[in-house]
């Protein structure tokens, strides 16, 4: 067993894959990288389609349970998160999206030098191939793969053209900074597979004798000495194991559990640690603060034409596997959204507050978190604020590494994203009743009936609103004097010397996009960082 090195890596998705593989690249540099789940080689999690059955699954999923949340009606939620390597890039819907060039420009402006859409912008090209036409907005040389949707299906053309009735543009690249408008999506698949993070950067390079990869190491805390991060302790195989860090701890455990472990090393707000019995070393009151999520409504719709979801059944399936297996091709190398449009709820807005997703499925949760297939012919849209105002943290419930933290998000806490999300129901509406789906529309699965009056669409929302799972900011980076920023721009933990974090955690306001290919950027750049102090 690995007892030093120079990098310790605390989480093996999908940004801790890229720093494995980034810094791993000098043969002098030793890195290890400790990961909670296990291997991603399940033939669920290589198959496009297997999301559905992924999130949720207590294998690959850690199945986090949120506390009671007055603002959606006392309802209590699951969110997922990848508990395997590749985080949630081996679990996820796989759509590959940047967002809009002012988020970026808005996080400099916030004082987090350097993150401007003009310094990020390569790091998105060093991290992709696109398999389709070359484009000056797309990278060709990266470790991940970006695909077209394989069989797109043809409920999705009819969504195009009924956007473009009602006057929202097809919008030919989404990748480059500007999203308005309705498109196909990109997905992060390879000749069919998926193709998460592990499988970019981490299969290529693991034969490295200067990488270690260490799955089922659960991480208790960073050791920390003199105010600097010397090691971590994890429990592997019952027992607590310590291994040391040179150079520097990178914590990559995700917006969850990168707060609730600084929090158990001492670091964070001083009251919540006296209270858990934990020494502070760091009295650090942004830790676990600015937790914002994606507030996302859904409607289905019966329709007249053959659909994904009266595909899926037993007998099918047999036919469906034997296209994926022996040809890589068929449905199950579809993932769930194939078409997207960002879009105004008001049209003089200067660019789009809502994201939508369009599903040629219709599907709910069960209690458990698992995706129910509607077997009848229809679809589904998911729609999102753009950039939330909600806001939510993160605790610990205790001291002990196996109690899971505490979500207290408080989804619809900004009455600004309820009304947003109305306008958005509106939007909706009207676009069901353009020429291109009205004619294919045979009755509305939900909500059903749709309701007339504004204040019964807030009940809706209110009733009816789940996550994108995309949440970020819990240990957000930010300028000197700003008292809840935790990471300086250079993502380094203010206070404690030898210690980062880098994940989507560190984001100080949300991004206008699933947040998969933004948190493998931040890692890029994070790497970059890291090698010049060599």
């Amino acid at each position: 067993m690995v007892n030093s090195v120079d990098y310790v890596i605390v989480g093996g998705g999908s940004a801790g894959c890229v720093l494995a593989a980034r810094l791993s690249e000098d043969p002098d540099i030793s890195v290890v990288l400790l990961e909670a789940g296990g291997e991603n080689d399940a033939f669920l999690i290589n198959m496009p389609a297997g999301t559905a059955k992924l999130m949720g699954h207590k294998n690959y999923d850690w199945c986090l349970p949120t506390e009671t949340d007055s603002s959606i009606g006392g309802r209590e939620m699951q969110w997922s998160a990848g508990k395997v390597l590749g985080g949630s890039s081996s679990i996820n819907g796989q759509v590959y999206m940047r967002g809009e060039r002012s988020d970026y420009d808005n996080w400099e402006k916030l004082g987090c030098a350097g993150w401007n859409w003009g310094s990020v912008f390569p790091y998105f090209l060093k991290s992709e191939t696109l398999h389709d036409a070359p484009s000056q907005s797309h990278g060709t040389y990266g470790p991940l793969s970006v695909s077209p949707v394989r069989q797109p299906q043809a409920i999705g053309q009819y969504v195009i053209d009924a956007f473009e009735q009602i006057g929202v543009p097809l919008n030919a690249d989404y990748c480059d900074g500007s999203q308005f408008g309705v498109y196909r999506v990109y997905a992060t698949q390879k000749d069919g597979r998926r193709c998460s993070a592990a499988n970019a950067y981490l299969d290529p390079v693991r034969t490295r004798a200067n990488l270690t990869i260490i799955t089922g190491a659960q991480v208790d805390n960073i050791v920390i000495e003199n105010n600097r991060a010397t090691g971590v302790v994890y429990r592997h195989n019952g027992a607590d194991v310590r291994i040391n860090a040179a150079r520097e701890v990178i914590l990559s455990a995700g917006t969850v559990h990168s707060p609730t472990i600084l929090m158990r090393s001492g670091i964070g707000p001083a009251a919540h640690l006296s209270a858990h019995g934990i020494d502070v070393v760091v009295d650090l009151p942004g830790v676990g603060q600015n937790l914002r999520e994606h507030n996302t409504i859904s409607v289905a719709q019966f329709v007249s034409i053959p659909t994904l979801s009266a595909q899926l059944g037993p007998f099918r399936m047999v036919g469906h596997l034997f296209d994926y297996l022996f040809r890589s091709k068929g449905l199950l190398t579809t993932p769930a959204v194939q078409v997207m449009a960002a879009l105004k709820s008001d049209p003089d807005l200067p660019e789009p507050d809502l994201i939508l997703s369009m599903l040629p499925v219709a599907a709910t949760f069960n209690d458990e978190g698992n995706a129910v297939i509607e077997q009848r012919a229809s679809f589904s849209f998911g729609f999102h604020v753009a950039r939330p105002q909600s806001r939510g943290e993160i605790r610990l419930r205790s001291a002990n590494p196996l109690d899971k933290p505490i979500i207290d998000h408080r989804l619809l806490g900004d009455g600004g994203d309820v009304a947003k999300l109305v306008k958005g129901l509106r939007l909706i509406e009207r676009l069901c009743r353009a020429p291109a789906l009205a004619r294919i529309i045979t009755g509305t699965l939900r909500p059903a009936p749709f309701p007339e009056k504004d204040t019964e669409l807030e009940d809706y929302v209110r009733r009816s609103v789940g996550i994108g799972y995309h949440s970020v900011g819990t240990c957000r980076m930010g300028p000197d004097g700003d008292p809840l920023a935790v990471l300086d721009p250079e993502l380094r933990v203010r206070g404690v010397a030898g210690l980062r974090v880098v994940d989507a955690s560190v984001m100080p306001e949300p991004v206008s996009a699933n947040t998969n290919a933004p948190t493998i950027m931040i890692a890029e750049r994070a790497a970059e960082l890291i090698m010049r102090m060599q």
